[in-house]
């Protein structure tokens, strides 16, 4: 191989390395404003962590009606599969052995029915059509979810996304895919706040001594 060709291929590494970490910053601009500006908002604390100038992590956390609260981004999977979800987390004040997910009604829902998941209806045509709800204590569940907190989830549907809710591990948790840096996805994972913290407190009335 000759110099030039070596030396124009050593460029064009070079090349997309500089525009793969220009990338990067942009992205973490983007991120750390969405992220300081819902701080602000709400209230809570920024946390950063920084690598040449790159943003690697950054989560928004605090209390939120006596409750830990945190909004942050994460991945699963790996190279063509790996997948960017952006969440926000309530930790109800006391534990509970209360499980449960509501996922958005669709194929992947009706692939899980045939495979033998049970789902849980409350009588509400409108929040059944819209959510496929699992839990561990169905009848609790189905009385818990008041009104109120339907009418909520079912906004909360509307308002797009591809999200789920889910109560696992002692924290309720809204997490859907995309990325902390689009205004939008920010957002949304504000506007289910309130959602989170009234299942927290169905977290708690199940966790409570009879």
């Amino acid at each position: 191989m000759a110099i030039a060709e070596v030396i124009v291929i050593g460029i064009l590494i070079l090349g997309s390395v500089a525009i793969g970490w220009w990338i990067g910053v942009a992205a973490g601009r983007r991120s750390l404003a969405n992220l300081t500006a819902l701080a602000d908002r709400l209230g809570l604390e920024l946390a950063v962590s920084k690598f040449l100038n790159l943003v690697t992590r950054a989560s928004v956390h605090g209390a939120v009606q006596g409750r830990p609260v945190r909004f942050w981004s994460y991945t699963t999977g790996s190279g063509k599969s790996q997948q960017t979800w952006a969440a926000v987390g309530v930790t109800p004040r006391q534990a509970s052995g209360l499980e449960f997910r509501l996922s958005r009604q669709g194929f992947a829902t009706k692939v899980q029915e045939f495979f033998g998941s049970k789902e849980i209806t409350v009588g509400d045509a409108e929040f059944d059509r819209a959510w496929f709800v699992r839990t561990n204590r169905p009848e609790f569940l189905a009385a818990a979810l008041v009104p109120e907190i339907r009418a909520k989830l079912v906004a909360a549907h509307r308002a797009g996304g591809d999200g789920s809710f889910r109560l696992e591990r002692g924290e309720v948790v809204y997490a859907e895919r995309g990325s902390v840096g689009s205004a939008r996805v920010v957002a949304r994972l504000e506007a289910v706040l309130p959602v989170l913290l009234d299942l927290a407190d169905v977290a708690e009335v199940a966790g409570a001594p009879a």
